[in-house]
């Protein structure tokens, strides 16, 4: 109609120039208006294509911290679009067009969407959709990124010894900044889990404890013995008569093991609670450390509390391990008569029926000492299962017995030395940061 009425026009003489420049006045509003509307159409398309980047990498952080339904993923994605295209026309549009793949074997999650928008120049009079568009501009884009698909599991060993007392405080700061860079509080359903083991002369094993000593130990344990007592094989594995179980400590601190959760709250609690008291065996500490991320001891944990098998290739396990002094106590089994036993500084009533089996602390000293050497022996042995150790000396001195046993326990890089109460809670934090990037980058 429009062609059909411009030839008409072009074609009578009468009065021209008039009529000919009213229809160029038209093309030109139409051919500018339609720049304007493709502006327009480009300027919202760049805005939908940020808004959906912006999604993506929301999303799949998201996703390598927490594991999500569908249903959150959505809320997550719309809330994020709400937030980057706030006053666009095109937003609820974008909305009902939004879609999302996760491809959980890739690690990927794709996030795409699309809209339109009208054209307000080009339609001017009616004559320039016939003429030369359409009556809308439809625009769409999507974004892939990459999360991590792994899982974490990290056990803190804590240094709750006696010499510990004026810094306690210090080390709940350095434990809570852990959980608050691991699990955040926005966080649910946490892919990490930690656990927590403090120790001294013992590991206060509270309600497991019975189970791990087969009955010799309501409350602490000690050190295993015989041929498995350098590795994670199980408490069942050996009958208790070879040493295989575990016996008490008169000094083992009140400071609870905690078993891995992702539960902040009790790992915050846990980690308030800790308290200080008896001499430094930080094999024990570190043994009971591993045992908390060893497979071998699954059955020892409560539900939801079982460490991954090491075969599971999408579960990355960490230990941080701290000590403020040197290890100076270790316990050997030996067979003793009730006189022997009386005679010895370390005697209770477990010797009154006469010869036993019994658990005897002996003080030890410097690098070469028996308690660093079985230290150094079971960090060795939870690094051939691939778990990834962090050590922490808090002191001032970087060649004392604690500090060289903390260097022999880390990874390559991960020995850290704090001399101040900042340089301990930095330690942990810059640690747990480190833990971080490893299981988002992979």
């Amino acid at each position: 109609m429009f062609k059909a009425y411009l030839k008409k026009l072009l074609q009578n003489e009468n009065g021209a120039i008039l009529p000919i420049f009213g229809v160029l006045v038209v093309i030109l509003v139409v051919v500018a208006g339609a720049a304007i509307d493709v502006s327009r159409a480009v300027n919202a398309r760049e805005k939908l294509s940020y808004a959906i980047d912006a999604a993506a990498l929301s999303v799949a952080t998201d996703l390598s911290t927490s594991v999500l339904t569908n249903e959150q993923i959505t809320d997550r994605i719309t809330a994020s679009f709400q937030a980057n295209l706030t006053g666009a026309e095109f937003l609820d549009t974008a909305i009902d067009n939004l879609n999302f793949v996760v491809d959980s074997n890739e690690g990927t999650v794709t996030v795409a969407s699309s809209a339109s928008l009208s054209n307000y120049f080009l339609n001017i009079g009616g004559l320039g959709v016939a003429a030369f568009g359409p009556e809308t501009f439809a625009f769409g884009t999507s974004a892939q990124v990459s999360y991590s698909r792994f899982d974490v599991e990290l056990s803190l060993v804590v240094d709750v010894t006696g010499s510990m007392s004026d810094e306690i405080d210090d080390l709940k700061d350095a434990a809570e900044a852990v959980v608050d860079i691991l699990i955040p509080e926005t966080t649910t359903n946490s892919k990490v889990k930690i656990s927590i083991v403090p120790y001294s002369v013992g590991v206060n094993l509270g309600v497991y404890a019975n189970t791990a000593t087969a009955g010799l130990s309501d409350r602490c344990a000690t050190e295993r013995d015989g041929a498995e007592k350098y590795t994670d094989a199980s408490y069942s594995d050996q009958p208790v008569g070879d040493g295989s179980g575990t016996y008490r400590s008169r000094e083992c601190s009140d400071s609870e093991i905690l078993p891995l959760t992702d539960n902040r709250t009790a790992l915050l609690n846990s980690i308030s609670a800790l308290d200080t008291d008896g001499y430094t065996a930080g094999q024990t500490g570190i043994a009971w450390g591993w045992y908390t991320l060893s497979p071998n001891w699954a059955d020892l944990w409560p539900v939801g509390s079982e460490p991954e098998l090491y075969t599971n290739d999408e579960v990355l396990k960490f230990s941080l391990i701290m000590t403020d002094g040197a290890f100076n106590t270790y316990y050997d089994l030996e067979t003793l008569t009730k006189n022997q036993c009386q005679n010895h500084s370390y005697y209770d009533d477990t010797c009154y029926n006469g010869t036993n089996d019994y658990w005897i602390e002996y003080p030890s000293s410097g690098l070469s000492g028996e308690s660093s050497q079985r230290a150094i022996q079971l960090c060795t042995q939870m690094k051939a299962t691939d778990i990834e150790l962090f050590t922490v000396y808090f002191g001032t001195n970087g060649s004392s017995n604690g500090a060289q046993v903390m260097q022999a326990c880390a990874d390559t890089g991960n020995y850290y030395q704090a001399s101040s109460s900042s340089d301990l809670i930095q330690a942990f934090s810059n640690i747990a940061k480190k833990i971080q990037q490893i299981y988002l980058s992979q």
